[in-house]
């Protein structure tokens, strides 16, 4: 049986820095589930494709946690830098 999943995540600016984070995680060979990014504007999409059902709740834990991390990160990052800014420029 096969499976298959899609996730729109609207990014905003982030969107090509989280895309171009995720994707060397494509670069992985996994036997019973395949995983494709693609980024539309601000719109990073996560389509993955399972032979089963188990295959598919472990390749969804793991892609949305992965991109929630890269999401947080970013958001760290921006932050830390929006301070480092109005430090030197206030």
């Amino acid at each position: 049986m096969l499976v298959l999943a899609e996730f729109e995540f609207d990014l905003g600016e982030s969107a090509r820095t989280i895309y171009e984070s995720l994707l060397p995680e494509l670069g992985e060979d996994y036997q019973r589930t395949k995983a494709a990014l693609t980024l539309r504007d601000d719109v990073l999409i996560l389509n993955i494709e399972a032979d089963d059902t188990v295959s598919m709740r472990a390749a969804l834990n793991g892609w949305l946690r992965l991109v929630k991390i890269s999401c947080e990160m970013s958001y760290i990052v921006s932050d830390t830098q929006d301070m480092n800014y109005s430090e030197y420029h206030a």
